[in-house]
């Protein structure tokens, strides 16, 4: 078996191979030499060639300084590719089976061609020379522009077809349920609209073929755009005028079908190219939105035995394996993006993306572009295409939380894109299909702000094909210990002290308090206990103290907020109205107990419905902070900018 190979380069032998098997062997003049050379400046036996460690070695055990490689005085060298060894008047190259070695040996250069002479072809008379030239032209383009998307790529197929055939109009059209226009270019003065017989159209899709035709007095070539599956996904439409007054064109004829063949194949290819790099940046994207996008790790589990935790469950179990649209209501806080997620992990759709976006906290200038992305230069600041959140989510879910907030102009786009999961982005005019599933979530009474004017009916009744109310913590606290644990388990490595888990005392006190921020605010309760706590295990001094002030059992609230309308699933009944008076933010001193007289029982209070509720909390956070937004929008748990929504809403002036 031959490893390598000795190509003498200078010398008597030059031009002679020698094969080097694994055995090795003697170099030199002497009769029986695996490299027998007739230099006579060459030793009998000048060296020998072992294979040590795996590789071929050069050896001279001489005991003098006779061999050179690669310029330097060697007794033992571990040859690599392309090295030079000379012996005597001998120069020869060490080059292995296999790969390719570069050497120092001369050769005669016959003809050099640059780049600029090849694309100075394309004004050329010479037809042959013309689509080389337009080839290196488009080839140039592509290699620049393929990361620019679809659009940049077509835009350079067209230039190339008119350079390279001497036509008139260049369009490339997309060959989905709808032709449409990709891209075009055109001489001057030639009209921009294009009527394209469908009957032409499928005999190109079905086919396969380049076609050449006369249609409207214009002589066409079209051809098919292979995509990578080798379904036409395209076509490239190509023609000129054919009977003018003024001239009168040749038909064409198979060298410019095959060149118009070549370019679309060419096209093609660098479309796959252009939406895999696409697809990994969409992707990317979306990794990176769940890492980061989901504050707490909201990771699609769903922990709780409680009887309310247990039918979300059983939701959740139900509606995963569907494709519908499921509308979440429920208190912020309350854990629904855990529910969407939940309903992602139980679909067909669990290894593709689960891309989340809160609606409240875009702008609503911006919120469109964040949606459905937007190509470069589309506005100011838009640098480079960007993707959207919806093609982030192709193949995946889609979670909008707080829909609520989507600005009336924009519901006319959502809607239209949840019917036909097609959309274009901001200053694009492709047309782009993705396969989403939307999950929505609102902490807000849809239905009241449909009668007010504030969100369409048409998207509230699309968006709620199946709907359930999340349920607060306060009406699961058989699930605050199970949570903690679990929240515990997640945050403990913050710590530098080994955490074993909570005492008796910190367990009971958080399932006396009402938790108004719900599993958010039980979230940051068990953080901050592992970040602030000195113990090994959490006690009641580590929680904040809201937590600890709670000393009586929570009242639990007076009736469930209103289900969205067409609500598939409801959650449970009211709750029965408290036994003790209700709490303040400023609560004063309990006043001394009768001793001679049974206070009567509290009246039973009247039902307010959620849109009071939350005014008047709002109102109260505002009181508590002096009128500082900031402070107020934290002890809510909301972002700033929602704040200042509900403030404009609630006409509350400040």
């Amino acid at each position: 078996m031959s490893l390598a190979r000795l190509v003498v380069l200078e010398g008597p032998d030059a031009g002679r191979e020698f094969e080097l098997p694994l055995r090795g062997g003697l170099v030199g003049r002497g009769d029986g030499s695996l490299v027998q050379l007739t230099d006579p400046t060459v030793s009998r036996q000048h060296g020998r060639l072992e294979l040590r460690d795996g590789a071929m070695c050069w050896v001279d055990d001489s005991g003098r300084v006779r061999t050179l490689i690669n310029g330097s005085p060697a007794v033992l060298h571990r040859l690599e590719a392309g090295d030079e060894i000379v012996l005597g008047g001998t120069k020869m190259v060490y080059l292995p089976v296999d790969g390719v070695a570069v050497t120092k040996a001369s050769s005669h250069v016959t003809r050099e061609v640059s780049s600029r002479q090849l694309f100075a072809l394309v004004d050329g008379d010479d037809r042959a020379r013309r689509h080389l030239a337009a080839l290196a032209t488009l080839g140039d383009r592509l290699r620049a522009e393929t990361a620019t998307g679809r659009d940049a790529v077509a835009r350079a197929a067209c230039d190339a077809a008119l350079s390279a055939l001497g036509a008139e109009r260049a369009f490339v059209l997309s060959a989905g349920r709808r032709v449409a226009p990709v891209s075009a270019a055109m001489a001057t003065g030639e009209p921009t609209q294009l009527q394209v017989p469908q009957a032409l159209v499928d005999k190109i899709v079905a086919n396969k073929q380049v076609v050449t035709a006369e249609t409207g007095g214009r002589a066409v070539i079209a051809a098919p755009i292979h995509g990578g599956t080798d379904d036409v996904i395209g076509i490239l439409w190509v023609d000129r005028n054919h009977g003018g007054r003024d001239r009168q064109a040749p038909p064409w004829d198979e060298t410019d079908a095959l060149a118009t063949n070549c370019l679309a194949h060419l096209l093609g290819a660098a479309w796959a190219a252009a939406d895999a790099r696409d697809q990994a940046v969409r992707r990317a994207d979306a990794l990176e939105e769940q890492l980061l996008g989901a504050p707490g790790g909201a990771d699609g589990e769903l922990i709780g035995r409680s009887e309310a935790a247990q039918r979300m469950i059983a939701f959740v179990r139900r509606v995963g394996p569907s494709d519908a649209t499921v509308l979440l209501g429920g208190e912020s806080g309350a854990g629904k993006e855990m529910v969407a997620r939940a309903i992602h992990h139980a679909s067909r759709r669990a290894k593709g993306p689960c891309v989340a976006v809160n609606c409240a906290a875009l702008t609503e200038s911006l919120i469109e572009s964040e949606l459905f992305g937007h190509e470069k230069g589309a506005f100011t600041g838009a640098t480079e295409k960007k993707a959207g959140r919806f093609e982030m989510a192709d193949k995946g879910t889609l979670f909008l939380d707080e829909i609520g907030e989507l600005p009336l102009g924009l519901q006319t786009k959502f809607l239209r894109v949840l019917e036909e999961r097609r959309f274009e982005r901001v200053g694009g005019q492709r047309a782009i299909d993705v396969d989403v599933r939307v999950v929505a979530a609102t902490n807000r009474d849809l239905a009241e702000m449909v009668r007010r004017g504030t969100f369409r009916e048409d998207l509230y009744y699309r968006l709620g094909v199946i709907t359930i109310e999340v349920p607060p913590l306060r009406e699961r606290l058989d699930d605050v210990p199970l949570l903690a644990e679990h929240f515990l388990a997640r945050f403990r490595h913050q710590a530098a002290r080994r955490i074993r888990g909570f005492s008796p005392g910190a367990l009971a006190a958080m399932t006396r308090y009402a938790w108004p921020g719900n599993v958010r605010e039980l979230r940051n309760a068990v953080e901050r206990a592992v970040v602030l706590g000195e113990r090994d295990v959490i006690v009641p001094e580590d929680l904040p103290p809201q937590v600890l002030a709670c000393g009586a059992p929570p009242r639990r609230r007076l009736s469930s907020p209103t289900p969205p309308l067409g609500s598939a699933i409801s959650t449970a009944p009211p709750a029965p109205p408290p036994s003790g008076p209700n709490v303040t933010i400023d609560e004063p001193p309990p006043p001394e107990p009768a001793r001679t007289a049974t206070p009567a029982p509290p009246a039973r209070p009247s039902a307010r419905s959620l849109r009071e509720l939350e005014k008047e909390g709002i109102l109260a956070a505002l009181a508590a902070t002096g009128g500082n937004k900031a402070q107020a929008a934290q002890i809510l748990e909301i972002d700033r900018s929602t704040l200042y929504k509900k403030l404009k809403d609630y006409e509350i002036e400040t």
